[in-house]
């Protein structure tokens, strides 16, 4: 099965998570993942971008998030880029604060996907999100 793409620029504001969401779940859509797979990852990715939007975005007037997708028969992968000046993202502290409501999409994401990784990039952070197509 061939490979599609998806690739979205867009300005670092959380008006624009929807869109790159709406996006995700077409792809998803077109190469045969369906129901909670597809949610998974849609979830999963909301949290990548307004995290990218809220904590990777030091010049939020012109700073800018890059989603780039790639889905094929039996994988789905997103990667989302921000400028963020940070050297990996933030590991859960055990001890966490339940009551704090910050913190907790990282988890989220981790609980989602079947692989979470981030890495530093001459822009700043990217963090890498793959779902495995259950089998049928």
């Amino acid at each position: 099965m061939e490979t599609k793409s998806l690739e979205f620029k867009i300005p670092a504001d959380t008006r624009y998570v929807s869109i790159v969401r709406h996006g995700v779940r077409s792809l998803a859509e077109s190469v045969g993942f369906v129901g909670e797979e597809i949610t998974d990852m849609e979830v999963a990715v909301s949290e990548a971008v307004t995290n990218s939007v809220t904590h990777g975005s030091p010049n939020a007037d012109m700073a800018v998030v890059v989603v780039r997708c790639h889905a094929s028969g039996e994988c789905l992968v997103v990667e989302v880029e921000d400028e963020s000046r940070a050297e990996s993202i933030p590991t859960p502290s055990i001890m966490a604060d339940l009551r704090d409501e910050h913190g907790r999409g990282l988890e989220i994401m981790r609980t989602l996907v079947d692989v979470l990784e981030d890495s530093r990039t001459e822009h700043g952070m990217k963090v890498r999100m793959a779902k495995q197509k259950a089998a049928r």
